[in-house]
């Protein structure tokens, strides 16, 4: 990508930041002696820190520092009752680690259909879907993009159901005003790599709800915690899971936290350059946004046109080292259940093939991307740019390629 324009010195992929080196530097120097650093059972310290910060980003009341994303969506589903034979509803176009939690507590993941311009779940084939049995929903806000919240709110309180929302692209993003973390029981997020905040490893379960806090803390976190917000007498017997962050990795991302509105503001340049560069054709078109949302740019997903041999585009693209490329979903949660390795996955009929076929077209034809999150951090607007102009040519010049 060098010869397309430059890197930023935003931040280097996959590398911590001079922030965060400094910040490091800065703490095991003058507190290299304090046991904290190495375990915190109490939840105190750094991890205390990046919490109270945290639920300020998200707009939350709360923010519990865990070990994963993943780990984020399991606590908040167990946090939420839900257990064996309940049915969670989710989508089928995302990554196994949405979806991986619910088959861990017991519960059976039923697939609902895409919206086939957001690429986030349909409200509508939601609502066909809902059942007495039905426990909690799980939106995905995709690549920054916000899932429909306000009719999947009015669903999740009508049928009785847990909304927790995996946010893991989404931090920075609103709908109608109100950030990510401001809608639903619980938004999970994961302080991964090329994540707008991140610690190398981590997550983030954010909520207001303070029954939902409470019980994910004695879930996940050492018992000396737990005996911090519940008093002796109403103390729960729970066998917990240690889902705890390290404190070194809740500096880090505390570390990140200065930089996000310019991570954020270089994410969205660069990728409103390539589409710029890309222009008005016939062939491919981007993430469609909600009205009223902002969305937080992670990633540039595109959508081929339904009569377009895009394997011929990525073969030209790549040829001119432009990373266009197939995916990144490539094939539906709900048919991969059957590979599946892990518990006993009960069978639902959304598991057959057909059943969301919105998700199931987009994966076989429709299905682009040219950068991730942490190619974004690592290119100027200009390469960015240079990079759709790439493709526009291309397709301009040779336009019977790529039609079938």
């Amino acid at each position: 990508m060098d010869n397309l324009g430059g890197k930023t010195d935003l931040r280097k992929p996959g590398c911590f930041t001079r922030a965060q080196i400094d910040r490091l530097k800065e703490v095991v120097l003058k507190s290299g002696e304090d046991p904290s650093l190495v375990s915190d059972l109490e939840g105190c310290g750094p991890i205390a820190r990046l919490e109270e910060a945290f639920a300020r980003v998200a707009g939350t009341r709360f923010a519990l520092a865990l070990s994963s994303g993943t780990a984020a969506i399991h606590s908040a589903l167990l946090a939420a009752g839900v257990g064996y034979g309940d049915e969670v509803i989710v989508t089928p176009y995302s990554w196994p680690q949405s979806i991986s939690p619910v088959l861990f507590t017991g519960a059976i993941p039923v697939f609902a259909d895409i919206d086939p311009l957001t690429f986030n779940i349909d409200p509508e084939s939601v609502s066909k879907l809902l059942s007495p049995k039905t426990h909690a929903i799980i939106p995905v806000h995709l690549f920054g993009h916000m899932a429909d919240m306000d009719r999947l709110m009015d669903m999740a309180v009508d049928c009785g159901a847990a909304l927790i929302s995996d946010g893991a692209h989404a931090l920075g993003a609103a709908l109608n005003g109100k950030p990510v973390g401001a809608w639903g029981d619980a938004v999970c997020f994961s302080l991964g790599r090329g994540k707008l905040i991140s610690s190398g490893e981590g997550g983030i379960l954010a909520t207001s709800n303070p029954k939902i806090y409470e019980k994910a803390v004695c879930l996940t976190q050492h018992e000396d915690r737990a005996k911090r917000i519940w008093p002796a007498s109403h103390r729960p017997e729970i066998f917990s899971l240690n889902y705890r962050l390290h404190p070194l990795a809740a500096i880090l991302a505390q570390a990140d936290l200065d930089s996000i509105r310019d991570v954020l503001s270089n994410r969205q340049r660069v990728f409103d350059g390539f589409w710029e560069g890309l222009g008005r054709q016939q062939f491919l078109s981007p993430q469609a946004s909600l009205e009223g949302e902002r969305p937080a740019a992670y990633g540039i997903p595109l959508t081929a046109a339904i009569n377009m041999n895009r394997e011929n585009l990525v073969w030209a693209a790549q040829a001119k080292r432009i990373p266009l490329r197939c995916g990144p979903v490539s094939n539906p949660l709900h048919l991969r259940l059957g590979k599946a390795v892990g518990p006993r996955i009960p069978f639902h009929r959304t598991h057959l093939p057909g059943s969301c076929p919105k998700a199931e077209e987009r994966c076989e034809k429709q299905e682009l991307l040219v950068l991730s999150a942490l190619d974004m951090d690592g290119l100027s607007p200009e390469a960015a740019y240079l990079m759709g102009k790439g493709i526009r040519e291309e397709l301009e010049a040779h336009p019977g390629n790529y039609l079938n």
